[in-house]
């Protein structure tokens, strides 16, 4: 019985696995031969499951009519600038709250604990009206820092991934002479490694697609990010083509779809640590 069960369960599974990726993948290959399409091709129905010609002048439409090489620019100076110093304090302060003995350690990481239930939208007016009375508001420090200050995720899985160090590795190198900063930097940092790539690609997502705070903090075109100017795509339906319009989405995506290929492999064990306690 146990003979015959394995390898219908075996099949059932790939059989799931198919499919689910099927469903997911769909919109996506819709997606891309909807931006390589001519407009009569994208407007035909029934509608075509591949371009019968490929028109590559959709890429330079969408980045001239809709998306702005500025637009680029800044995504890109504010995700990377969100990810590299949230990575910065959230590894330090999960180490501290890991490994360094002091007084109310526990009482701050459940502080930290108790912000993650917090909403963002609960606090943005608070937010918006204390970058404003720094004069923040419409510039790049306006935009980034209120979003770094947002680490309580990020203290949370590397805590619980230094925790997860055996406390002997430590005070080995604590007889050898080592002090907390070359403990951190040479023994706990080069072990981050899983957890260090988990969280860049999900803090790069996060940045990358956000809308509500870059709407908010930013008044001028030449702050705006890639998701502000795909939403002006929804008021001008009937003056962009849709060929043209799939070409701008499928090029704000790309960059976030390379990073979640080529650092997937880490999501499950950099985040695994995270869930043991």
């Amino acid at each position: 019985m146990n003979a015959v069960e394995r390898p219908l369960t075996r099949w059932t599974r790939i059989a799931a696995i198919v499919f689910f990726g099927l469903l997911i993948g769909a919109p996506f290959y819709w997606l891309m031969i909807g931006a390589l399409k001519t407009q009569p091709e994208a407007l035909a129905f029934p509608p075509t499951f591949y371009p019968r010609q490929i028109r590559w002048e959709n890429f330079t439409d969408a980045m001239t009519r809709i998306l702005s090489a500025q637009a680029f620019i800044n995504s890109i100076i504010f995700t990377v600038a969100v990810t590299g110093l949230q990575l910065v304090l959230t590894i330090t302060t999960g180490f501290a709250l890991a490994k360094m003995p002091f007084p109310g350690r526990q009482a701050l990481f459940r502080i930290f604990l108790l912000t993650m239930l917090v909403p963002f939208h609960v606090v943005l007016i608070p937010t918006f009206l204390v970058t404003r009375g720094f004069n923040m508001i419409d510039t790049y420090p306006g935009l980034i820092l209120p979003i770094v200050a947002q680490t309580a995720f990020g203290v949370f899985v590397f805590r619980q991934f230094f925790i997860t160090l055996p406390d002997e590795l430590l005070e080995a190198a604590r007889i050898d002479g080592a002090n907390w900063g070359q403990i951190f930097m040479m023994v706990a940092l080069p072990l981050a490694g899983p957890s260090i790539a988990a969280y860049v690609a999900i803090t790069m997502l996060n940045a990358w697609n956000m809308y509500i705070w870059p709407l908010v903090a930013t008044s001028s075109n030449a702050m705006r990010v890639l998701p502000l100017s795909l939403a002006s795509l929804g008021q001008e339906l009937d003056t962009t083509p849709p060929n043209v319009g799939m070409a701008a989405v499928l090029i704000t995506t790309l960059p976030v779809l390379v990073v979640f290929i080529f650092t997937q492999r880490w999501f499950i064990n950099g985040l695994g640590g995270a869930v043991k306690e």
